[in-house]
């Protein structure tokens, strides 16, 4: 895959995308619209890496707050980065 999910997996998302939407209330939808809108126009979405461009070398706080190198990581294998928001 090039970064473009496939048909497939576009409609599942946008369903996902759709039922999630539908849960929400309108001005949380208006609120995120506007969010992405203002991170597309800054320019963030054409400087994030793309699919398999290597992230940098960078040292961040894990779960339960000590430091994690990604370096050490990648030299047990492969590395998923998930960043939790917290609660609202």
């Amino acid at each position: 895959m090039t970064g473009e999910a496939t048909p497939r997996l576009q409609a599942t998302l946008d369903a996902h995308r759709e039922a999630s939407a539908a849960k929400r209330e309108p001005r949380v939808n208006q609120t995120l619209a506007g969010t992405a809108a203002w991170l597309r126009e800054s320019g963030a979405v054409d400087r994030a890496r793309a699919v398999g461009e290597l992230a940098p070398s960078f040292t961040l706080p894990n779960a339960v707050g000590r430091d994690v190198e990604l370096a050490a990581v990648l030299d047990q294998g492969p590395a998923v980065i998930a960043f939790y928001r917290g609660g609202w």
